[in-house]
């Protein structure tokens, strides 16, 4: 049995756990709707490219499907595997984003939204798959689009997913607030010895 005591001392840890579960759900929510958005970004910015060059998008979707290994779950529909996995590699890109930006503006750093930080971290993550990871994983990758291509691919994902965290934080911050409300201010009637004392001082 806790005493009371006890259960005034544990209520904190309790706000405390409940405060974090909650901040983990939110962040992990904002970066599933940034990874959505920046990925549709790209599969609009591809398929902008393939219409205006005539290329396949179908070829363009076997080799997302071929760079992650998974080619062979659904060889008749290449364009739907492809875009599923797209999207899959880009939510779980977006949570782990979300989580860098909740990390790197907890500090209070002077950063003007998340628009640097996104852009930034996509041009490294651009960098990172077509001159390390690519190369090595699937080099037909890396020569189905030319790099400025692939390129503003990545910064269209950056831009979309900093949008998306920037209105979901305002949306958490007004949340938050609450609503203005307008209190009414009552003013009590001075006591009726005072308003003799006054009547008295005037008279004087």
């Amino acid at each position: 049995m806790i005493s009371p005591c006890g259960g005034k001392f544990l209520n904190p840890f309790a706000d405390l756990a409940d405060t974090h579960v909650k901040t983990l759900l939110e962040t992990t929510r904002h970066g599933v709707v940034a990874g959505a958005a920046g990925g549709l970004a790209e599969i609009a910015w591809v398929t902008l490219y393939a219409g205006a060059t005539g290329a396949d998008p179908a070829t363009l979707a076997r080799g997302v499907t071929t760079a992650a290994g998974v080619s062979a779950l659904l060889p008749a529909a290449p364009v739907i595997l492809g875009v599923t996995v797209h999207m899959a590699l880009a939510v779980t890109l977006g949570i782990a984003l979300s989580f860098g930006w909740r990390a790197l503006s907890s500090h209070r750093l002077e950063i003007a939204g998340p628009f640097p930080f996104m852009l930034a971290a996509l041009v490294g993550v651009w960098a990172v798959n077509f001159f390390v990871a690519l190369p090595v994983i699937s080099p037909g990758f890396i020569h189905l689009v030319p790099y400025p291509v692939s390129l503003v691919s990545k910064v269209l994902f950056g831009l979309a997913a900093a949008e998306a965290l920037r209105r979901q934080d305002a949306s958490a911050l007004k949340a938050r607030q609450g609503p203005y409300r307008a209190e009414l201010v009552m003013i009590q009637a001075r006591p009726a010895a005072l308003r003799r004392y006054d009547r008295n001082v005037s008279a004087l």
